[in-house]
């Protein structure tokens, strides 16, 4: 199919002209600033960035960093947590189906970006499989943090693409203002019949504060545009089935007779959490504890079972499965988790100024239900643990030094028993110990850090053990007010898993039998990244251009031999390189008729090498997007188009995916001056464009929902 028409040539050259944009725009912004013409509020909202063990502010963190407020949530809420997020820059998702999504950053996703809760991990089975949900829920969150690029030295090597942050508020860490607040969401949705509901409540009772929040998500199968399969797909499935016997017509309608249209089967889904909390705060700090339960019944699109008369060719490619027999598949997942946290404020005259620290303890299992059968269980029971130290800043020469220091450890037990356990059950235990050190002169600074970490592996196929050294050192500078530039170089580590180790068995997530390779050895990163945040051309831009040379990449490769009517992937090293950038800009742009303008314009796009030929899989096309708010004291009206390229950089396995524009619009309503009750009406996918995810192993067996309306109310209190 011919490449979509666009005024970019290519990718490649997309690429060059972003760097080199953000290498001349220091230039033009300090013109301006001299002026007065660029600078912007001294009163701006100043953000912690609560993931950064310095506790530095948004603006002079020296890698790109994203963080999402409440309100930004409940604004482009889309379902799960990685869905919510994906419109960010450098952010996509794994989408297997609404409720098993899992966050891609820059081409990196399962353990090279990490998914935290305040900190620690979840203690889940997300990173083992693209249809296990991630235990978390966006409407949770009091805020998200986004780490794109390496983030393996403030939390090991399975951030060495980058880490999202969810802060909960679940163990509250300031004191009630009055004696209740709390917030409830209330939300349904036209493509799938969804029904969304929220709420939580915090109460002082003098030092101490409670916590109570409940949530509740459910939907029936989503609508879609068409065709359940790709176009492409269903050209080759015609191919591979092809009986000249039979005349055309009848070839049509037998193909596509039992073909899902205008519905996409088994995406269904009820979910239901429920937490406490208590905290006791003083003028020294904050201590808590936390519990929390959660259900989850899903449905597993795309969930294939062969039999053995199927057969199969090399014209479709393994990670769109084949023609088989599907029996209803989904999956009953429970977690019960408890969580302690705290941040203590140490006196004079000891080195530390602050220590914050944080336990999750986790037992987690799913059951995969196949044909009213128990099919497999996952279990996941474990631990995780950090404390961190902050010394008290110092002058130092003509510039003030601080830093941290810190610990971390975990251990998780692993199991899957059942048909499709692919991988035997293991413990993982690791230890990490690390600091960050920066000093800033004013004009210009230093930023450092290294961390050391020790994972043993065992299990019945047999045990491993890794140490790993991960190190980072950054340059920062601020040629004039209210600009920004860092040049940051780190070496990361990040040691094998035990699916990536150990695998062996069918895999119909991924249509696949995968085995792993017990003698893998540490996947090293060597990334540069150049971070600009400057005034420019009267709005303020966030740019970031970034290099990533691994040594020993991990994949899952096909070695061209099959099982059970399942082509054989195997987990083997390769050297590999990913190129990229991100920005984004915004500017005011006045007033029309007492309505407040401004606007928006983001772009990303990351290329994923094998050294030596080749392309990398699920690696997300070039997008660019951008969108127009025009608010007043009660309204705000957003509108927004996303368009994302065909992505045909692909690897050998892969279908190429076409481009798409995605047009959504949103009305926020607030009617009320003394009560802050909002209410928001959005429409998404206005056109009903079939839109498929590159970054998703089902992408063309499951296109993202068609046109869909919601319609919410927020009312906190």
């Amino acid at each position: 199919m011919k490449r979509s028409s666009s005024r970019f040539a290519s990718p490649r050259r997309v690429l060059l002209a972003g760097a080199s944009l953000s290498l001349l725009i220091p230039a033009a912004a300090l013109a301006q600033s001299e002026t007065g013409e660029a600078e912007r509020p001294e009163d701006r909202d100043v953000i912690i960035v609560t993931s950064s063990v310095l506790r530095t502010t948004t603006d002079e963190v020296t890698g790109a960093v994203e963080v999402v407020d409440q309100r930004h949530i409940e604004d482009n809420l889309a379902g799960s947590l990685a869905d919510t997020i994906a419109h960010e820059p450098g952010v996509s998702t794994t989408y297997f189906g609404p409720a098993a999504s899992r966050p891609v950053i820059r081409g990196l996703g399962a353990d090279r970006v990490m998914v935290l809760v305040n900190g620690t991990g979840l203690i889940d089975a997300s990173t083992a499989s693209p249809d296990h949900a991630v235990q978390s829920e966006a409407l949770e969150a009091e805020q998200i943090e986004i780490l794109r690029g390496p983030a393996a030295i403030a939390y090991g090597g399975g951030a060495i693409g980058g880490v999202v942050n969810v802060i909960d508020g679940r163990i509250p860490h300031a004191p009630v203002d009055g004696l209740v607040d709390g917030r409830i969401y209330l939300g349904a949705t036209s493509v799938d019949e969804g029904r969304t509901a929220a709420a939580r409540a915090r109460i002082g009772a003098g030092p101490f504060v409670f916590t109570a929040e409940v949530m509740n998500r459910t939907a029936e199968d989503y609508d879609i545009p068409g065709y359940a399969e790709s176009e492409l797909y269903r050209l080759l499935e015609e191919e591979e089935h092809h009986d000249d016997s039979r005349p055309a017509v009848a070839l049509e309608e037998d193909d596509h007779e039992d073909e899902a249209i205008g519905t996409a089967e088994n995406t269904w889904l009820d979910t239901q959490s429920a937490s406490v909390g208590v905290s006791l705060v003083q003028d020294w700090g904050f201590v808590g504890i936390a519990y929390r339960s959660s259900e989850s019944e899903y449905g597993v699109p795309g969930h294939a079972h062969h039999d053995e008369e199927d057969h199969h060719d090399d014209l479709l490619p393994s990670f769109a499965a084949a023609e088989a027999e599907e029996e209803t598949v989904y999956i009953d997942m429970v977690q019960n988790r408890w969580d302690v946290r705290g941040e203590v404020d140490l006196p004079g005259g000891v080195p530390l100024d602050s220590v914050r620290f944080s336990l999750g303890m986790a037992d987690y299992k799913h059951t995969e239900i196949e044909g009213g059968a128990v099919g497999t269980l996952f279990t996941n029971e474990g631990w995780e643990g950090r404390v961190e130290g902050r010394f008290e800043p110092v002058t130092l020469g003509a510039g003030t030094w601080e830093g941290a220091v810190g610990v971390q450890a975990f251990r998780r037990d692993f199991a899957a028993l059942g048909d499709e356990a692919f991988v035997p059950a293991s413990v993982t235990e690791d230890q990490g110990i690390f600091t960050v050190q920066r000093w800033d002169a004013g004009d210009w600074g230093l930023e450092g850090g290294l961390r050391l970490e020790q994972r043993d592996l065992s299990s019945v196929a047999g045990d491993r053990d890794f140490s790993t050294v991960s190190a980072s050192g950054s340059v920062f500078f601020r040629p004039v007010r209210d600009q920004f530039f860092a040049v940051t170089l780190s070496r990361s580590e990040r040691a094998p898993t035990d699916v990536e180790l150990f695998a062996d068995g069918p895999h119909p997530a991924t249509s696949s039998y995968e085995v792993g390779d017990a003698s893998l050895d540490v996947e090293t990163a060597l990334s540069l990244e150049f971070t600009a945040r400057t005034p420019v051309f009267g709005g303020d831009l966030e740019a970031a251009v970034f290099r990533a040379e691994f040594d020993g990449f991990i994949g899952l490769f096909p070695t061209g031999a099959e099982i059970d009517e399942l082509p054989v992937f195997e987990f083997r090293a390769v050297d590999a390189t990913f190129t990229g950038f991100e920005a984004r800009f915004e500017r005011e742009l006045g007033q029309l008729h007492g309505w407040d303008l401004s606007g928006e314009l983001m772009a990303e796009y990351v290329r994923g090498e094998i050294d030596g030929g080749g392309n990398l899989p699920l690696i997300p096309p070039l997008s660019i997007s951008g969108g127009l708010t025009a608010s007043t004291d009660r309204h705000e009206l957003h509108a927004s188009l996303e368009w994302a390229d065909v992505q045909n950089e692909t690897a050998a396995f892969e279908l190429k995916t076409q481009s798409h524009v995605l047009a959504n619009a949103r009305w926020t309503w607030q009617p009320f001056t003394e009560r802050d009750v909002r209410f928001i009406l959005e429409g998404r996918n206005l056109t009903d464009e079939e839109i498929r995810v590159h970054t998703s192993v089902l992408k063309d067996r499951l296109p993202l929902p068609g046109r869909n309306f919601r319609a919410a109310i927020v009312y906190s209190f």
